[in-house]
């Protein structure tokens, strides 16, 4: 990409330091890069998007295809900022998925918001947005689980939630009990990565089950 990794970055690097505070598997270290200019690395690359502003630094999370090819990628701010994240497609009729290339169809599909989230599960993709329902048009209706933030009183997620329950996909209603919004937040909150995927696996509902929960659930 022509900008650092966050692996060969220094350890006090700002950059590293905000990936090593949300407990980012190191594994991912050599796939999340550091551009001190965001605005500058977009242009770099000669792609046009609006915006954008100068002395931005941000970090790179890019997007691949099943055959690596970079898709589309996404700055997360690391200093105050109205947008905290930015995400730019590298061509205009490419998807939005983050982690298709690590993907195995014939297993279970988990599909997550954010893709720092989908770095916690195993067979996971990220949609970069609510919108969950774009990764649906992608895989086997049978082989997925959306995974929606948890967030009852978001009245655009319960809607989501809702559409998607009456077309009969697996989605997670996470328990009333839980207060955290995303995979990530109960990660940093001390909740083991296992611990997020078995609570996961219970609260995967479908068919009248998932509209029997989701009248509870909902609080929007």
């Amino acid at each position: 990409l022509g900008i650092p990794s966050v692996l060969s970055l220094p350890e006090e690097h700002y950059a590293k330091v905000y990936v090593k505070s949300r407990r980012i598997p190191e594994s991912f270290y050599s796939e999340l890069y550091f551009a001190e200019d965001f605005k500058s690395f977009v242009e770099a690359l000669q792609i046009e998007k609006e915006g954008l502003k100068e002395d931005d630094p941000r970090l790179v999370i890019p997007f691949y295809d099943e055959d690596k090819n970079l898709v589309a990628f996404q700055g997360r701010a690391l200093g105050e900022s109205k947008l905290r994240y930015i995400t730019v497609k590298t061509d205009k009729d490419n998807h939005k998925l983050f982690g298709t290339d690590r993907i195995n169809k014939e297993e279970t599909i988990y599909v997550v918001e954010g893709p720092i989230d989908s770095m916690f599960l195993e067979n996971a993709v990220a949609t970069a947005d609510s919108n969950l329902m774009a990764a649906a048009r992608h895989f086997d209706k049978t082989k997925i689980v959306l995974v929606y933030d948890n967030e009852p009183r978001n009245k655009q997620i319960c809607d989501r939630i809702e559409k998607m329950i009456n077309h009969g996909y697996k989605t997670v209603l996470w328990p009333s009990a839980l207060k955290h919004k995303d995979v990530n937040d109960m990660v940093v909150a001390g909740i083991k990565p296992v611990d997020v995927k078995l609570m996961i696996d219970t609260n995967t509902v479908s068919g009248l089950e998932a509209k029997m929960r989701f009248s509870v659930w909902r609080k929007c």
